[in-house]
């Protein structure tokens, strides 16, 4: 969401964001005020294997996510949420309220005061019976509260910015008659320096390894690094700031292990990426690079299937990951075009979507209109 709220900063709007307070010391080292509200991501996690332990229970992929989630992000942090955001928004006043589509809370506070409220899209649309069933779950949230926010839980009633490409979209995007394309896939951190190893690296194709800042496993990165070691390639690892690099013992020459790179500055040294398939694959394929997509929770699975089928990754899903079978598909990466020729297309479709400064459009006229941003179809 940084790069709308910097396009609605310089456009003169006041800003600020509220979220769990782990994380607000990363929202004021972006520039902006930051209220806390609502829990921790552990403490969603926590509560809800606690709540629905049947739920929990499954393995990780599809299923889990499409039946787990929404009851986590519906039935446990919506209401904790909701209630810290409406106390902000008294005091704080604002004439609209931005939420990402994993936040249900939100709609339900900017309904109690009283002002309309945006989504941001965070990728490929996720199953509407995933919102449906959000909006399910949170219902005596809304019921308390004496809101009506609609049947996904607050999802697409006023506007839905979607920063998905056409490629990888899906087709139900055409079901939502509030959204409107806008592209945040060029994000720059605001630390854009690189090592400065990156200039004396050898001419050679360069991977690039990060599996996202949660549901990391060492054991992934150990067998990645395993199939790699000895190609004629530079492999640049980043296993997140609060991580030592040593963890995953000497490599080989080719291989570089760090904590933390500025993927923004890094990706345009880079050849192919090894990705779990979260938010981040699209400011990867921003910059026309295939992908080789491990999922291992959340919406990765979802994330890495429409991947495939645009043609632009390859997917080994957590029982195939094996050090031959990563070696074979980085390889297939590198040397058959196909893959490469589509991700610069989903590129250039990147670049034919309108911007940040869209969204700064379509919200003003909201926070005017206060009443939905439509198209011309319309959600049954």
């Amino acid at each position: 969401m940084v790069p709308l709220a910097r396009a609605l900063a310089a456009a003169g709007h006041e800003v600020a964001f509220a979220t769990a307070a782990d994380f607000c010391p990363r929202v004021e080292q972006a520039g902006f005020a930051a209220f806390p509200a609502g829990l921790s991501l552990p403490e969603q996690l926590e509560e809800a294997a606690r709540r629905f332990p049947e739920q929990h229970g499954l393995p990780p992929g599809k299923a889990r996510f499409q039946s787990f989630v929404p009851r986590m992000l519906g039935g446990v942090a919506a209401a904790p949420r909701a209630r810290d955001l409406m106390a902000i928004l008294r005091e704080w006043r604002p004439d609209l309220l931005v939420h990402d589509e994993t936040d249900f809370g939100g709609p339900v506070a900017a309904a109690v005061a009283g002002v309309p409220w945006a989504d941001h899209s965070v990728g490929i649309l996720r199953p509407l019976d995933m919102a449906r069933l959000a909006g399910e779950t949170s219902a005596p949230l809304r019921e308390a509260e004496g809101v009506d926010v609609g049947s996904f839980g607050g999802l697409f009633r006023y506007l839905y910015l979607d920063v998905c490409p056409p490629s990888l979209q899906s087709p139900d995007i055409d079901r939502i008659d509030v959204a409107h394309a806008m592209q945040n896939a060029h994000i720059d951190t605001g630390d854009e320096r690189l090592p400065a190893w990156i200039d004396d690296l050898p001419d050679l194709p360069t991977v690039y390894v990060s599996l996202g800042t949660l549901h990391q496993s060492a054991n992934v990165f150990a067998t990645i690094l395993e199939g790699l070691g000895d190609e004629d390639l530079n492999v640049i690892v980043t296993i997140g700031a609060g991580n030592d690099p040593a963890e995953l013992g000497p490599q080989p020459a080719n291989v570089r292990v760090e904590g933390f790179i500025p993927q923004s500055a890094l990706l345009p040294h880079c050849d192919a990426v090894i990705n779990q398939g979260g938010t981040a694959i699209l400011p990867i394929l921003a910059h026309g690079l295939p992908l080789l997509i491990l999922p291992q929770a959340a919406n990765q699975f979802h994330n890495a299937e429409a991947c495939v089928a645009a043609g632009v990754a390859r997917e080994l899903l957590p029982g195939d990951v094996a050090p031959d079978a990563v070696r074979a598909a980085v390889r297939a990466l590198l040397e058959e075009p196909d893959h490469g020729d589509r991700a610069r297309q989903v590129a250039r479709e990147i670049d034919q979507m309108p911007g940040p400064e869209e969204g700064v459009r379509l919200l003003e006229r909201l926070a005017a209109q206060r009443s939905p941003l439509t198209r011309d179809a319309a959600l049954p």
